[in-house]
Formats: structure tokens, C-alpha cells, sequence
């Protein structure tokens, strides 16, 4: 097929069938929603999958969908599973070419999209001054230090002003891909919401750049940095835990399952992120023993305490760390949820361990403990469990359950 332009989709518009330009009647009324401004079209799904609205097809389908892409007005969302085998790249150029005049489009999601593809996509980025999202999962593509520098350009030259969520999941852009971007993220650091840097091969002095660039993201919500390594990073994470402090940040989520962090680490951590953040998961981290679980369980009973959620699975807390973890509770006026597990698990607590939970919900030696016991926590366990899958008193249930439905009650227990 010849190389075409948006020019030559404008020129032939208003004369073409929309049933004999694209591969199926699917991809035809997409176009014709597009066309026609459909207000109910506002995210669209393509790729080749069983569960795309827009399936790749032969011929020109994809050319066609860039440009009525670039003429709508209703389109927020683009979500790019796939994009075809293009020798040449003619399709391609030719999409992207329409999706560079979009007005409308504010997020993007991509994965699959090949090494010609993802370098299509970032030469037209700059031009979707509107964006406020950007994710890239990588599968078969991996954000080389080039990319990362290329990312790292548009984001300082503050063409997006609204930019509120970034994320790269699964690329290996490894620390100098971090540094990479730092600048940029330095950039859009006041509008910044969501930052998700998950699965990249980021290590001490990776999380180092990063928490520097972090300094002017004082918007900050949300921050993905599971499936990275940083058992050697004590330093670096009690960077992050001043600058949450140092800031006054107020995180929603904060995410290092399975990082390799160690109890050293935990220490260094624990107090920023106990008191700047509503849910933090530690899971997988397996590194991490009782003796570690006690630096968590001291801010625990600050009254600085925010944490809300607390995601411990997967790392065989046992008697030793239960224990450590109930004393953690006394006191405690914010922790809803304490994850001690996931799915199948088998956390080693036995009815000894769980014993310490139940003395901490209900203290009845004497009538202000029973008042002063904790009647707050609603969840040792996620919904994957019941109690029968544990060597449980059911007095624990009981009191879990108060805390749940009556917490105005719970001290009668």
C-alpha cells in the first residue's frame, strides 16, 4: 500500500463507504461513531484481542481510525493493546500522523507496540499538549535509555501542563532510564497524581535519582515502585521516608511489594511512610523478620499514624512477627485493614499468634483496658480467606466483626 497523509484521509472523506474501506461492519461503525461525534464513544479498546472494539485488520483500517481520531471532538481515551505487523510502516505513520491532530484525546495506555511503533508514538506525543495520562507496559518492547531521554525531553520542555498520571510498568529502564527522567519529572512535578515506575530493574541508585526528582511532586497521590530491587537501598529509602515527612505528604498508596527490602530497610522507611500514607504494601518482601516487623509496629502506635491499609502477605509473618504486629495495634486509631495474607497462602500463625490479636481487640482485665483495646481494625485477612482457614478463636471473629459493623459498640466487648 502507498504511504498516505492526513492530507490525502481529508481529500478523500466525504466520498468514501465506510464498509468498503475497513476489514469488518466492527470497524466500520467505530469510524462512523467517530464520524459522527457519538458522545457515548469516549474510550476506545484496539488491538487484535477478543475484546477490542476495534480489531487490526487488512487493508487501511488503521490509517482511516487515525484520522477520524484526529477530527473528534468526544474522544477522551485511547487504550492501545497491539498494533499490526507493518513492513514498512506505512499503517502506522499513518495513524499516528491522525492521532498527532487530536484535541480531545487525555490519556493514553499502550503495550505491544513494537519498536517502530513506540518510536511513532513518542514522535507525536509533544503535540497532545492536552494529555493527563500516559501509560506504557512493556511486553515486547523495552524503554531503552533513549526512550527514557526522549521521555525525559518532552516532559522538560513543559508541553504538559495537565499531566496528573505517568506510568511505566515492566520496561527494564533500570537506574539510568531514572535519571533519564528525572529532570522531566522534576518539570511536572506540581501537577503530577500518579507515578508508576513497577517491574523496571531499579535499583539503590535508580530510587536515589528518583527521590531527588521527587522533591517538586508535592501533589504526589500515588506511587507504584513494586517488582524493583532494593535490598541494598537503606539509604535511599530513608531518603524517601524525609521526604514524605519533609513535605507533609499525604499518599493514598504507596506501593513496594516484592522489593527485596530487608529490616534495615523497614527501619528506614517505616516512619514516613506510616505517617504520610492511607495504604502501603510491603508484600513479598521476604527479607524482612519480626525483628524488622518491630521498626513498622512502633509508628504503628503513633498518634502521627495515617496508615489505613496495611499489605504484609506473602512473607511468612509466623508466631514471632503476629505477636509484634498486635502490639503494633495498641493504640492505634487509623488501620482498617492489616493483610497478613494472599489467596492461598499459608502464613505460619497458629492459635498462639492469633491469641496476640485477640488480647489487643478486646482487653478484658480490667474495664479501661477493655475501653482502651482496639476498635479499629476490621480485616486481618483479604476476602480470598475465611476464619475456617486458620487456627483461629472465633473470639477474634466476633470482635473483628464489631469493629466492622458497631464500631461505637465494640468497646462493650
Amino acid at each position: 500500500m502507498e504511504r498516505r497523509d492526513f492530507n490525502y484521509y481529508e481529500a478523500n472523506a466525504a466520498d468514501i463507504s465506510l464498509e468498503k474501506i475497513t476489514s469488518s461492519e466492527k470497524n466500520a461503525k467505530i469510524l462512523r461513531r467517530l464520524r459522527d461525534g457519538d458522545y457515548n464513544l469516549s474510550i476506545l479498546l484496539l488491538g487484535s484481542g477478543r475484546y477490542v472494539q476495534f480489531r487490526m485488520g487488512k487493508g487501511d483500517d488503521l490509517g482511516w481510525l487515525g484520522y477520524f481520531i484526529g477530527r473528534s471532538v468526544k474522544l477522551q481515551q485511547l487504550d492501545i493493546r497491539e498494533l499490526p505487523a507493518d513492513e514498512g510502516g506505512q499503517q502506522i505513520d499513518a495513524f499516528f500522523d491522525g492521532l498527532a491532530r487530536s484535541q480531545s484525546i487525555r490519556s493514553i495506555s499502550c503495550k505491544q507496540l513494537g519498536d517502530y511503533g513506540c518510536t511513532a508514538l513518542f514522535r507525536v506525543l509533544g503535540n497532545l499538549s492536552q494529555l493527563e495520562g500516559l501509560s506504557y507496559s512493556g511486553t515486547d518492547f523495552t524503554l531503552n535509555r533513549n526512550g527514557c531521554f526522549a521521555l525525559g525531553t518532552l516532559l522538560e520542555s513543559g508541553v504538559w501542563k495537565s499531566l496528573k498520571e505517568l506510568c511505566f510498568h515492566g520496561n527494564n529502564i533500570g537506574d539510568d532510564g531514572v535519571a533519564a527522567l528525572a529532570s522531566g519529572l522534576r518539570s511536572i512535578g506540581p501537577f503530577l497524581k500518579t507515578l508508576g515506575l513497577s517491574n523496571n530493574s531499579i535499583g539503590n541508585e535508580g530510587l536515589l535519582a528518583l527521590v531527588t526528582a521527587l522533591e517538586s511532586c508535592t501533589s504526589l497521590e500515588e506511587l507504584d515502585l513494586s517488582n524493583n530491587d532494593f535490598s541494598l537501598a537503606t539509604a535511599e529509602l530513608r531518603s524517601l521516608s524525609d521526604w514524605l515527612q519533609s513535605n507533609q505528604m499525604d499518599l493514598k498508596w504507596l506501593n513496594f511489594e516484592s522489593c527485596g527490602i530487608n529490616d534495615e530497610g523497614l527501619q528506614a522507611l517505616s516512619e514516613g511512610a506510616t505517617n504520610h500514607c492511607k495504604v502501603l504494601d510491603l508484600s513479598e518482601n521476604n527479607s524482612i523478620t519480626a525483628l524488622g516487623l518491630r521498626y513498622l509496629s512502633t509508628p504503628l502506635q503513633s498518634v502521627s499514624c495515617h496508615l489505613e491499609n496495611l499489605y504484609l502477605g506473602r512473607m511468612n509473618i509466623g508466631d514471632d512477627g503476629a505477636e509484634v504486629l498486635a502490639r503494633g495495634l495498641i493504640g492505634n486509631k487509623s488501620l482498617r485493614c492489616l493483610h497478613l495474607c494472599d489467596d492461598d497462602e499459608d502464613i505460619a500463625i497458629t492459635r498462639a499468634g492469633w491469641s496476640a490479636f485477640s488480647a489487643v481487640l478486646c482487653d478484658t482485665s480490667t474495664v479501661n483496658n477493655t475501653y482502651l483495646s482496639n476498635h479499629t481494625v476490621q480485616e486481618l485477612w483479604n476476602d480470598y480467606h475465611t476464619e475456617e482457614d486458620f487456627d483461629i478463636d472465633e473470639d477474634i471473629v466476633l470482635y473483628l466483626q464489631l469493629n466492622k459493623e458497631y464500631p461505637q459498640y465494640a468497646a462493650r466487648c
